[in-house]
């Protein structure tokens, strides 16, 4: 049996967003191309640029996928930090990820998207304020992995 290859691995910063009735705003987005998994549903949030904090590259991600403009200190320390493996469809790459995860308390709101990179132009799918028995009773694909249950124990313990 042949070794699998590592191809990446990618470190994001993310924005758990929380509206008044604990409903969480995701984006479900596309995987690079090249790696063949179906889309899944996401936190605001990408890639941490070269010389940027996991703090900086959250708020700048959550302006450029909501318009949502927010001090870095209205984010705290992050309530999740994930790190996993995605097995691409051709059985022989997978890359891994590290994901630091704040969270922020919100109105509900509907995003600007005018500040979406070429990216996220091809990536994002579509985006909506899921509650957590919606997440809970869904079949879709969650990133990180581990995020459903993380929700189960934080909202519904």
């Amino acid at each position: 049996m042949s070794q699998k290859t590592h191809v990446k691995h990618r470190e994001t910063a993310r924005i758990m967003l929380v509206d008044e009735k604990n409903r969480i705003f995701l984006l479900k987005t596309h995987f690079d191309p090249e790696v063949g998994l179906p889309p899944r549903w996401l936190t605001p949030g990408g890639g941490i640029d070269s010389g940027e904090t996991t703090l900086e590259a959250a708020v700048r991600e959550l302006r450029e996928e909501t318009g949502m403009r927010v001090n870095p200190e209205e984010l705290g320390e992050p309530a999740l930090v994930s790190s996993g493996r995605w097995d691409w469809t051709d059985g022989m790459s997978y890359h891994t990820y590290t994901d630091t995860i704040y969270e922020l308390r919100v109105q509900n709101f509907d995003p600007d998207t005018s500040g979406f990179t070429q990216d996220e132009l091809r990536d994002i799918l579509e985006y909506r304020w899921w509650t957590i028995q919606e997440l809970m009773e869904s079949d879709e694909q969650l990133a990180p992995h581990e995020l459903r249950e993380w929700l189960r124990a934080r909202y519904q313990a």
